[in-house]
């Protein structure tokens, strides 16, 4: 899906130059780690079938009430390339599950980067009781794995990155607040220092009921692994609307429609989740370098359970769409605020 960003009028701190020489700087650092990315998906085009390139942008101020707070889960991008196999699994693919032998998959490359920060960003000594400053950014290699006849769908993917400094969250954020004339974050100095991710997410999706072909219920259950995170989480997926059969994936209709494929769709759609936490290292370091860093929440801080409400709508028109969503995400921590995020999605088939 491709992000729309409107950013209006720019607005600049000092000279031309200077922001020339940081963008150039920051562009340099950010393409060696997407090189990777890039080459694998330049690969992988003369193996299989390309079907869809997607891009989410997360943000906090997106949200209905068009607050821009900058606060704890401040912004998130993600890249994917969507496509089906021609060979055999191999290498990190066969890490990844199918949920049946003659089961519609859909595999993905992406590319995330995420960035976090304390409620309050202008306070330049360490924010004690809130979160610390950090970015994630990793590769992530996936499978859509779903089974049209008894209506179930299994997602796994790896993911391979760093948290902390590497992430270059620091630059990017002072970057586009001086683009944009926000004030700038003071707290980055005292960011979580560079560790590896290393996560693996399993997530399957059953139909519960489908009381008529325009309202449907599903129901989900997941699972986190690694160094990023290790949570379980259980919900509910809701869609009202004209919507195509979901286990079908988004592969390129042929001339033989599969069944319950619309050309056009219109839903909206509501996910409640529940998610039980055992370690975040956002929140607490990254396993190798937390006890290095100036500043980290402790378990005895957190919240081990909280909720997660998103409610959104989604529109396509043959292999174009866009999705427009909000969340609510009840406090992670003690003296934590509830948080809104908004998010726009657009997919393009290949």
């Amino acid at each position: 899906m491709v992000t729309i960003l409107n950013v209006g009028n720019e607005f600049f701190y000092g000279q031309a130059s200077l922001l020339e020489t940081d963008a150039a700087s920051l562009m340099n650092r950010f393409f060696v780690l997407v090189l990777p990315c890039l080459l694998s998906v330049a690969a992988l085009g003369q193996r299989n079938t390309l079907q869809l390139i997607r891009v989410s942008e997360d943000n906090d101020g997106l949200n209905t009430r068009r607050e821009i707070s900058d606060r704890q889960y401040t912004n998130g991008t993600q890249l994917e390339i969507l496509y089906t196999k021609q060979t055999r699994p191999r290498f990190l693919s066969a890490l990844l599950i199918p949920i049946a032998s003659q089961a519609n998959n859909l595999y993905g490359i992406g590319l995330t980067h995420l960035m976090y920060t304390p409620t309050d960003i202008k306070r330049k000594t360490i924010v004690r009781g809130d979160r610390p400053y950090t970015a994630v950014l990793y590769v992530s290699h996936s499978l859509t794995s779903a089974d049209p006849v008894r209506k179930q769908r299994l997602t796994t993917e790896l993911a391979l990155g760093v948290l902390g400094k590497a992430a270059l969250g620091e630059e990017l954020q002072e970057w586009v607040h001086r683009q944009l004339g926000f004030d700038k974050p003071q707290g980055w100095p005292y960011q979580l220092p560079t560790d590896v991710v290393v996560n693996y997410q399993i997530q399957y999706e059953k139909q519960i009921v489908q009381l008529s072909p325009y309202l449907q219920l599903l129901g989900l259950a997941s699972a986190n692994a690694g160094t990023l995170s290790n949570n379980i989480n259980a919900g509910l997926l809701f869609r009202a609307g004209l919507f195509s059969n979901y286990f079908i994936n988004y592969e390129r209709p042929t001339a033989d429609k599969p069944p319950g494929y619309r050309k056009f769709q219109l839903f909206l759609y509501g996910r409640p989740v529940v998610r039980l936490l055992l370690d975040d290292s956002t929140l607490q370091g990254g396993i190798f370098t937390r006890n290095q860093a100036d500043y980290v929440l402790t378990s005895g801080l957190m919240n081990h359970s909280f909720v997660q409400l998103e409610c959104g709508a989604v529109l396509t028109r043959n292999r174009l769409g866009v999705s427009f969503s909000e969340r609510w995400i009840s406090a992670q921590f003690a003296g934590a605020p509830t948080q809104q995020i908004g998010n726009i999605t657009l997919f393009v088939g290949i």
